[in-house]
């Protein structure tokens, strides 16, 4: 996740000299809080009110959106669906944005939210599979929320040593270092410290259900029979199920602040979880994690990517994108029944598999053929970028 990792710049200068209006610049990157920020000295209060929009926008670089209110949106998200997942987020973030300043990252990186989007993962996943305020944990509180503290800190540099690795093969870490640093601590915590253990009980599906949602020797509730509109609740919900958090206001508030930045990424997003709960269908009798959103998500983090973020939008990509949807569909159903024997969350592997494999994918010349992002603008203006430079050749050939 995360809009990019090839930026050298906290942003592309403005295109243009007219004054843009301030409505605009809201969207989009929203380039008005950059401005206003980035005038500001460092050696202030205002730093704290830079690393706080880097905070910001880590929430909603999971999702690929690089935008300040939109991550002010999935916050407020999260709070009306688990305040206490919403907290854990917030302190995971908060250490690992203040571990990057203090490892001197690039600023790019920081006031981007590049270094803080696997912390937020950390924090909010730890947090639904292991709470740190409730009873049925069987160990002290602060416990929990120190292990989501140091998983945040360590979230910034695994994040550091895998963009460097990947930068070799021209792909972006992801969400690799949120997936090494959860599956380890759900390997070396007792069972008793989590909900992942085959006695434990939950209402809801972000928990017990993140493990064994597709284990059908697991009790969740298999023999719910198929509602089209519970499909199209599941697909819903599978925004929400990015960080583990499962609730439909949730999700729609999330879904308003992604459409802040680009309403293409946000119909990406849902149109991936769409396709991925009907693959579904065919893969697991197990409805009930299909309703939950459990299907979804790492579908949609794949076609957000594919479709629309590391390519350009065209046709060609968006076919690229529903065919690793499936991939991504059938791997999670692999992934799921080798963890959960081992009682382990499946996280956001299918994705990052899929993922690394299909933004290998390369294409011919032509109007519609894969065209890999430059930088980290929003899809609507790669796209209408690359359908302006296509014309533009187009009529120098005609010249010739």
């Amino acid at each position: 996740m995360g809009s990019k990792v090839r930026r050298t710049n906290s942003f592309p200068a403005v295109d243009g000299t007219k004054k843009a209006n301030p409505l605009f610049e809201i969207l989009g990157e929203c380039r008005l809080v950059h401005h206003f920020l980035e005038k500001k000295s460092d050696r202030s209060l205002w730093l704290v009110i830079k690393l706080l929009d880097g905070i910001l926008r880590g929430f909603s670089q999971v999702v690929f959106a690089n935008n300040t209110i939109s991550g002010i949106f999935v916050i407020i998200g999260l709070a009306v669906a688990d305040i206490w997942v919403c907290a854990a987020g917030l302190l995971a973030a908060t250490l690992a944005t203040v571990t990057a300043s203090v490892f001197n990252q690039p600023w790019s990186s920081i006031s981007n939210g590049l270094v803080t989007y696997n912390g937020v993962l950390v924090g909010t996943v730890t947090a639904s599979i292991c709470p740190p305020i409730v009873a049925a944990t069987h160990g002290p509180t602060y416990l929990s929320w120190c292990l989501i503290g140091f998983g945040g800190v360590m979230s910034t540099l695994v994040t550091s040593g895998m963009a460097n690795l990947c930068k070799g093969v021209s792909l972006p870490p992801m969400t690799v270092p949120f997936n090494l640093i959860d599956l380890l601590m759900f390997i070396c915590l007792p069972s008793s410290l989590t909900h992942l253990a085959t006695f434990a009980t939950a209402d809801n599906a972000t928990t017990l259900e993140l493990a064994a949602s597709i284990n059908e020797t697991l009790p969740v509730n298999s023999t719910v029979s198929l509602d089209w509109i519970m499909v199209l609740r599941g697909s819903l919900l599978s925004m929400g199920q990015v960080y583990a958090a499962e609730s439909v206001v949730c999700s729609i508030i999330m879904y308003i602040g992604i459409t802040i930045f680009s309403p293409m990424l946000s119909i990406a997003l849902f149109s991936g979880s769409l396709l991925a709960s009907v693959c579904a269908l065919g893969l697991t009798e197990n409805y009930a994690a299909i309703y939950s959103g459990l299907w979804g998500y790492n579908s949609a983090l794949t076609a957000g990517a594919i479709a629309v973020t590391f390519y350009v939008p065209t046709m060609l990509s968006a076919f690229n994108a529903a065919m690793a949807v499936v991939f991504t569909a059938a791997a999670q159903r692999a992934f799921g029944l080798v963890l959960a024997t081992a009682g382990l969350p499946i996280l956001t592997i299918p994705f990052v598999v899929t993922s690394s494999m299909f933004l290998a994918v390369s294409s011919g010349t032509g109007r519609e053929r894969l065209v890999k992002a430059p930088d980290g603008r929003p899809p609507e203006y790669q796209r209408r970028r690359f359908t302006r430079s296509a014309s533009a050749i187009q009529i120098e050939a005609c010249d010739v």
